[in-house]
């Protein structure tokens, strides 16, 4: 069954949903293909007419799945997810994801979003989350080894990659530096950056950045102001200084200034760097 734009796609989630992102580019899809769709936190799958899909694990999935217009699909399974809006929804647009904080009003997450047609540093993800495009990227041994710098989004793009299967051929290692004394301790940050620049400033993200690289063939570095305090004179709530590159090649570092709360700026900030570090690896 496709559906049309008469029709209302309800995506359930559980209480405490992991996969709360996947819901919101799966509803992104549906309404720039015309579909109304509405996400919804349930403990149990209620009795549904029509369309609905289920993202997550409920007590009476395994039930509510046999009719043949429910789907039932595991948290993280952008791959299923990505089959089954294919096959259910009206065709979309094709679609470029870009990851940056200049979005003009037109983000479907914080720190991405979509242009209609292809342009310089966009990526086609066919709505993908970067990590798991990043990850599709990686052979499955042998490919280069990941190091992540967490300072304010306190491991959250860790956690982003880690929750997929097959994390493992990419990621060695994610460290938070929440302070100072941890970025001088463990990634070699020289105490005369942080007093001169700051914690918050491009050349701190670059000294973690290759604080990283001593061990790694791909690194990203965070450090910023999430809030909704810390702001300092020049440096407002929702300023993150991202760097990420290579062991011996290239390196990009940029300062953002992300709107809305903290979990709005920790978010934009995982995105931001997953992109770069996607665009390293589609050069």
């Amino acid at each position: 069954m496709v559906m049309t734009a008469a029709d209302i796609l309800r995506i359930y989630l559980p209480l405490r949903p992991a996969a709360l992102a996947d819901a919101q580019r799966l509803q992104a899809w549906a309404q720039r293909a015309g579909v109304e769709a509405r996400i919804e936190l349930v403990t149990v799958l209620p009795d549904q007419d029509g369309v609905a899909l289920a993202i997550g694990a409920f007590p009476n999935g395994d039930i509510w799945k046999k009719f043949p217009e429910h789907a039932l699909i595991p948290a993280g399974d952008w791959q299923t997810m990505q089959d089954w809006a294919k096959s259910t929804l009206p065709a979309c647009p094709q679609s470029f994801s870009r990851f940056t904080d200049l979005g003009r009003g037109r983000e479907i997450l914080p720190g991405e979003f979509w242009l209609d047609e292809q342009t310089q540093d966009t990526f086609d993800l066919a709505m993908a989350p970067p990590e798991w495009a990043l990850l599709q990227q990686c052979p499955k041994a042998g490919g280069p080894r990941l190091a992540l710098a967490e300072s304010c989004t306190g491991g959250g793009m860790a956690a982003r990659i880690t929750a997929l299967s097959g994390s493992s051929a990419l990621l060695q290692q994610g460290l938070v530096t929440y302070s100072n004394t941890a970025k001088r301790h463990y990634l070699g940050v020289q105490a005369k950056t942080l007093m001169r620049y700051g914690a918050v400033s491009e050349e701190t993200a670059l000294e973690m950045l290759n604080g990283l690289l001593r061990e790694a063939d791909l690194g990203a570095a965070i450090t910023g102001i999430a809030g909704p305090g810390g702001a300092v004179p020049g440096k407002p709530v929702g300023t993150v200084c991202i760097a990420w590159g290579q062991r011996d090649g290239p390196q990009q570092v940029r300062t953002c200034h992300f709107p809305g709360d903290r979990w709005t700026v920790q978010y934009a900030s995982g995105s931001v760097a997953l992109g770069g570090l996607l665009g390293l690896l589609l050069v």
